[in-house]
């Protein structure tokens, strides 16, 4: 008795686990969501791209003295222009006054010296290598008064142009050495636009094919501003494949443009021999909080879907235009993204 009791304790425990297993396998089945996708596809090439630019400016230099000494006075008001040649930091002027003094008594002295000698020579009494000497000490007494008149010049620190003080890096009045930057400063006698071009772009989209290149600056401004090519670059961000480009123009009087100000470059070109522009449904597109736009991107092998960043340009007929990001034939996500998560299992949906 005891064993038959034995066996049926046993199987009525493996049932049990038996039960228990499918319950958990239940559990944790997932369920697909239904969704709703879009082929990427090319769209009417576009000959307007838009670009989100920051504006900098053409030079940033920082400012240092020539020559080491005390900190006597500066004159260096942050976020103010200053105009080129004015007295922005002197050192104490005293040695270097002293130093131009007794270089200039030197010279005095070696030129004296100089006219005996010759004097001297004159008369059959002196050597030829005396006046020699005399003449390289007169020399060396000149080029001593030079650097010291130079020497004093450069302790007094003056802006090499128009500029805006982007940063004061000093505050105390002690000793300051030789090329110690004491300000940050900024030329913005011509604005920079900077921002990135995708590489499918740059191969076709050639500079003799833009007939226009305009600036839009909002906020305040609120303006737009023709502009020209300065450089790009020729070597391409590693990971977004992308290739800095400068656009420029003279700075408009009567209104302050400071840097970091963000705007918007539009390159407008020729219709002929542009490249293809691939395109998505507006409603696939999904921002985050980083200001990147993103899209999700559907995996028919495992059926989950993948959060793809992409550059966007101008929007035609529904559909915005995508620089990068993305490849022809590939399904996104079109509707409800904002309920998407990365590597969820999806279903497409497909009409009755």
């Amino acid at each position: 008795m005891a064993r038959q009791g034995f066996y049926i304790a046993a199987v009525a425990l493996a049932l049990l686990a038996g039960c228990s297993g499918n319950e958990d396998t239940a559990q944790v089945e997932e369920k697909a969501t239904v969704v709703q996708l879009a082929e990427v596809k090319s769209v009417t090439t576009a000959s307007a791209f838009s670009f989100p630019a920051k504006v900098v400016p053409k030079t940033t230099v920082d400012l240092s003295f020539r020559v080491s000494g005390r900190l006597h006075s500066i004159d260096l008001p942050e976020g103010q222009y200053v105009k080129k040649g004015k007295v922005l930091a002197r050192l104490d002027p005293e040695p270097f006054d002293r130093a131009v003094r007794m270089a200039e008594v030197r010279l005095k002295q070696a030129e004296l010296e100089l006219k005996r000698v010759k004097a001297i020579a004159t008369k059959g009494i002196g050597s030829e290598k005396s006046v020699d000497n005399a003449k390289v000490g007169y020399d060396l007494a000149e080029i001593d008064l030079e650097n010291a008149r130079a020497n004093r010049e450069y302790s007094v620190l003056r802006a090499p142009f128009d500029a805006l003080v982007s940063e004061r890096l000093i505050e105390n009045k002690g000793f300051i050495g030789t090329g110690k930057a004491i300000a940050r400063l900024q030329d913005l006698s011509r604005i920079h636009f900077e921002f990135d071009v995708p590489e499918r772009l740059v191969a076709s989209y050639r500079r003799n094919q833009i007939s226009k290149a305009s600036a839009y600056i909002d906020g305040a401004i609120d303006k737009d501003f023709e502009i020209q090519y300065v450089e790009h670059s020729t070597n391409p961000n590693p990971i977004s494949q992308t290739y800095k480009v400068v656009y420029a123009m003279d700075a408009p009087k009567g209104v302050e443009i400071i840097p970091g100000v963000r705007a918007t470059v539009t390159l407008s070109g020729n219709a002929d021999n542009l490249p293809e522009i691939l395109g998505v449904p507006v409603n696939a597109l999904v921002t985050s909080s980083d200001e990147a736009v993103y899209v999700y991107v559907y995996n028919p092998e495992t059926q989950r879907i993948a959060k793809q960043a992409v550059q966007t340009g101008t929007m035609m007929h529904g559909y915005v235009a995508v620089l990068a990001g993305l490849e022809k034939g590939q399904q996104v996500v079109s509707a409800g993204v904002t309920q998407m998560k990365p590597d969820m299992l999806v279903r497409p949906y497909v009409m009755q």
